[in-house]
Parts: C-alpha cells; sequence; structure tokens
C-alpha cells in the first residue's frame, strides 16, 4: 500500500482528474442510480397519484427531503471517502490557498484543525445546515419552474388545484435521477474542503512534533 502523501500548494493534475473522475462525473452517476431506484419503489406501484404538490406523492415535497438526506450524507460519506484515499497515497491532501475565499476557508473549518481528535457534531451540523439552504434555494424553485414547463399530455396534465399529475413511467423516476444527479455536483466542492482540512490537520500535526522534538 502506498504511503500516505504529503501535503501539497495548489491543485495538480491528479487532483483534478481525482475531483472531475471520482467525485462529479462518480458522484453524479451514483446519486443518479440510487434515486432512479428509491424513486421507482416509491412510485411504480403506488396508488396515489403522483402531484407536483399534493401528498402522499409530492414531487416538491420529494426533492425538498431529497435535498436534505442526500447533502447530509454526502458530507458525511464523501469526507469518510477522502479520508481513505489520502491513507491509500491516492491523492495528496492540500495546503490552504492565500486566496482561498471566505467560504471555503469556513467550511474547512481551520479553527477546529489543531484541536485533539476529529471535529464534532456541531462542527458538521453547521456545516451540513449551510450546505443545504444553499442547495434549496439554488436548486428547489429553478425544479419547480421545470417541473411547470413539462405539464403537456400525459406527462404533468393538469388536474386544476393539483397542478399537474406526473403518473406517466418512468417520469418521476427519470425526474428524481436527474435531480440528484445535478445535486451531486456539491460533491467536489465537499472533496475540495475535506482535502483542504486533511492537509492543514498533517501540517499543523508535523508543527506540534517540531516543536516536541525540539524541546
Amino acid at each position: 500500500m502506498t504511503a500516505k502523501k504529503v501535503a501539497v500548494s495548489g491543485l495538480t493534475t491528479r487532483h483534478i482528474v481525482y475531483l472531475i473522475v471520482m467525485h462529479t462525473i462518480g458522484a453524479m452517476i451514483l446519486d443518479a442510480g440510487i434515486n432512479f431506484g428509491l424513486a421507482t419503489a416509491m412510485y411504480k406501484n403506488s396508488k396515489h397519484p403522483v402531484y407536483i404538490w399534493p401528498l402522499p406523492n409530492s414531487l416538491a415535497g420529494d426533492i425538498a427531503v431529497t435535498i436534505i438526506i442526500q447533502q447530509a450524507l454526502t458530507w458525511i460519506l464523501d469526507r469518510i471517502a477522502v479520508r481513505g484515499d489520502l491513507k491509500k497515497g491516492l491523492v495528496a491532501p492540500l495546503r490552504m490557498p492565500s486566496d482561498a475565499s471566505k467560504v471555503v476557508r469556513w467550511f474547512v473549518g481551520l479553527e477546529d484543525v489543531n484541536k485533539p481528535g476529529r471535529p464534532g457534531f456541531a462542527f458538521h451540523f453547521k456545516r451540513v445546515v449551510v450546505l443545504v439552504v444553499a442547495s434549496f434555494l439554488l436548486y428547489w424553485p429553478m425544479t419547480i419552474g421545470i417541473i411547470y414547463g413539462l405539464k403537456s399530455g400525459d406527462v404533468g396534465a393538469a388536474t386544476g388545484d393539483n397542478a399537474g399529475q406526473f403518473n406517466l413511467w418512468p417520469f418521476p423516476q427519470i425526474f428524481k435521477g436527474i435531480y440528484s444527479a445535478c445535486l451531486g455536483l456539491t460533491t467536489p466542492f465537499i472533496t475540495y474542503v475535506t482535502l483542504i482540512y486533511e492537509g492543514e490537520s498533517q501540517a499543523a500535526a508535523g508543527a506540534e512534533e517540531s516543536k516536541t522534538t525540539t524541546a
């Protein structure tokens, strides 16, 4: 097994390939596949119509809940995956760029780097909440607008106050798959800030070890 690499400054070609292939394209395909399967289980044999708004099969509600669940799981699981890849030496951790934005610096959480152990619940909770809110504001209104635009024929046929129903197989499944794939575009950002966190943690640990040795 390759030894864990030393943190580097700036993205290398290997980092770019890692971010694009594994944590963008790969994440989008995985998210789409999982959510296509979930939508099949939820809607295909359901006795209830699939509407934009009315429960129990509400697309508006589904995409809101999907944001919460998918972003929370992505934040947790992607960080675990990145740490595993770093231990294998698949890619090197990163140092914080001098021109990094305040958003990147906050998500990395440099204030927690020097604390013993892994970040606690509050660290992750705050960042997941911000990620969910930002994703909701970006994706949810736009997606609702797209759904309304699809109300034609049997797909989204107008049904008065119900504002369209989408029972035609496999529309709900394809819709949920594409939607979750688009949500997966946030994954490389999580990967990036995790690489920086691990790089800064490595540097801090090295500095502390150097002080101990000198003393």
